[in-house]
């Protein structure tokens, strides 16, 4: 079936999001069929996002409404106080108004503590899953799909763009549905005293809290998801640049490097300044608005008070009530801001989440073959991007059996290791393990059978020995060293001032090549699997030391199966078979004394090898 993924999608108010938590205020997230887990399409709304926190939501809301409206109450009774003072009243009339006003200093202190401590729980726990979340849909699209993305551009992506939507509930939703309630608590409570101040003041809300805005976003469109664009091609540039520093040193580039950083910080400087700008408008607008409608009211309401409709006492508690109201409204300018910025980063994530996986998984996968399966390529073609790299591959390695793969470089031989351990299917024909197709098996449990040494080892940032048990956590001691010992690597351990826990940097910066491969190796060892591939196993390593480690490999390998791909022509007289690749096809196939008699490819790479070995 097709893989079906989660999405973001920011368009409008709009946001469809899957969650990933299992936990009982979460909703379930569909994991990805690409690995063995059941999937289905669900898109879901904002109301849906924050479906499983409703409560809490709605918590965070009301506390967030009461903190605004407590401000209006402390400011209002504060001025009625001290006009009602004037008249010089007993003090134990005055005792109820003294009352509220402690009431309500207590009140809006308790709830903005209680509105911040409910949201950003809320935030940090949507963080959390959409940062799961966006993990699960990157996992099934490597390596294939991987390496077409910059890898700077997925760090941005995973970090800056999921940290720029944690504003869309804090700065974006709450403050909207906060600023509706209090707009009609206010207005409401106008209208009992005049329907002109109640719509006048709804006027003045509309004119800070839609329109000032509407006039920022014009003049703002584009800048925010602009200024996210190159704050992300800056951090890529700025990644990529530290990963092959050594490299653009060596070849005299940093130069050009720092310019074109110095290029992308220019720009993010322009549209954060034209940002600030546009801001500091909005800050003059969302500041002078409420005191023109504070002046504007109380224009309009002093006939009233004149005519004895409303009392003198109420003018200062009506006043200050809708001064402080607007803190509702004041901050829907930085809002609109904020929505653009995480509409982008919605848009980006969302173009990530819709990628398809190069491999799907079936949805009922036979059980894993038992001891060590038969592998068939039965005429194999591949292509990448309609460019042919193998046409019509046919070989069968039986139970115990090792074949060797060689070749020219570009001939084909990485892919027909991808293509094994399903990191990609083939355009045509079939790949069999115990004769059934290798779609038919859960990819994980096909992977599980197979031990691997790539043509490019990653080491993490940690130490050997964790590196190392990578292959096979919790191994005992013995196994350990006896996989240190099969890869020559008990001299290098001893040497490293703290043994397997040194560190060694990362991507293994504080070893050789030679040295990486040889970890590579004895992970495979570790991985103690019926299958083994090799890809490019000692190209890097000397050949005194590759002789050793290709006898202590083939005692270890007797009785399991193994594909060795290399262009290294050598020590390939034990193998069962040798096939030989030109141009994504099978030129030549034998045993290596066959091939050496045939005078064809093999035997003109080999003459070649040794002549530069020679010179």
């Amino acid at each position: 079936g097709k893989m079906k993924h989660c999405v973001v999608n920011m368009a409008g108010s709009q946001t469809r999001f899957c969650s990933s938590s299992k936990g009982r205020n979460s909703v379930s997230l569909p994991r990805n069929k690409a690995h063995g887990q059941t999937a289905s399409h669900q898109h879901f709304s904002c109301l849906q996002l924050l479906r499983p926190y409703r409560l809490q939501t709605l918590l965070s809301i009301l506390a967030g409404s009461a903190t605004i409206l407590a401000g209006m109450g402390l400011m209002g009774s504060s001025g009625y106080l001290v006009s009602w003072a004037a008249e010089r009243p007993p003090i134990l009339d005055m005792i109820l108004v003294i009352t509220a006003i402690r009431f309500f200093a207590i009140s809006r202190a308790a709830c903005r503590y209680l509105d911040r401590l409910v949201s950003h729980d809320i935030t940090f726990k949507w963080l959390m899953e959409l940062r799961i979340w966006l993990y699960r849909v990157i996992e099934p699209l490597a390596p294939a799909i991987l390496l077409q993305q910059r890898s700077g551009d997925l760090l941005s992506r995973m970090v800056n763009d999921v940290d720029i939507l944690q504003n869309l509930y804090l700065r974006v939703m709450a403050p909207c549905v906060v600023a509706v309630i209090v707009t009609t608590v206010t207005v409401a409570g106008l209208h009992y005293y005049s329907t002109v101040l109640a719509w006048t003041t709804f006027a003045f809300f509309m004119l800070n809290g839609v329109v000032a805005p509407f006039i920022t976003r014009r003049l703002s469109r584009g800048t925010g998801s602009e200024q996210v664009n190159v704050q992300s091609s800056l951090s890529g540039h700025l990644v990529e640049s530290i990963q092959n520093i050594s490299d653009l040193l060596v070849f005299g580039r940093e130069n050009k490097m720092i310019r074109d950083m110095d290029i992308y910080n220019r720009k993010l400087g322009e549209l954060q300044s034209r940002q600030a700008r546009i801001t500091g408008l909005q800050d003059t607008l969302s500041l002078g608005l409420p005191h023109l409608c504070m002046w504007t009211v109380l224009l309009l309401m002093a006939p009233l008070v004149l005519e004895g409709r409303i009392q003198g006492t109420h003018l200062a508690l009506i006043l200050l009530g809708v001064l402080t109201s607007f803190e509702a409204v004041q901050n829907m300018g930085t809002a609109w801001q904020f929505h653009e910025q995480s509409e982008e980063s919605g848009r980006r994530l969302r173009s990530l989440s819709i990628k398809e996986p190069a491999v799907h998984d079936t949805d009922t996968p036979l059980r894993t073959p038992k001891g060590i399966p038969s592998v068939s390529f039965k005429s194999v073609s591949f292509s990448y991007e309609r460019e042919p790299v193998l046409q019509d591959i046919s070989f069968d390695l039986q139970p115990g059996r090792h074949i060797a793969v060689v070749g020219p470089s570009g001939a084909g031989k990485s892919t027909i290791a991808h293509l094994m351990l399903r990191f990609l299917d083939p355009d045509s024909g079939k790949i069999r393990f115990d004769g059934h197709d290798a779609r038919e098996y859960a990819l994980e449990e096909l992977r599980r059978i197979m031990a691997v040494v790539p043509q490019q080892t990653h080491l993490f940032n940690d130490t050997l020995k964790a590196n190392l048990l990578l292959a096979r956590p919790g191994t005992d001691e013995t196994a350990l060293q006896q996989a240190l010992m099969a890869a020559r690597l008990l001299e290098l351990t001893a040497s490293l001032p703290k043994g397997l826990d040194t560190i060694v940097g990362e991507h293994g910066s504080q070893l050789s090549g030679g040295e990486r491969q040889r970890v590579a190796i004895a992970r495979a060892v570790l991985r103690d699997a019926p299958i083994f591939v090799f890809d490019e196993p000692t190209a890097n390593i000397d050949s005194c030391t590759e002789k050793e480690i290709v006898r202590n490999l083939h005692d270890i390998m007797k009785e399991r199966s193994v594909l060795w791909i290399t262009h290294r022509l050598v020590h390939l007289e034990n193998m069962h078979e040798i096939i030989v690749l030109d141009g994504g096809r099978v030129s030549e196939r034998g045993r290596h004394s066959e091939l050496i008699g045939s005078n064809g490819i093999y035997s003109k790479l080999l003459r070649h090898q040794s002549q530069i070995i020679n010179d």
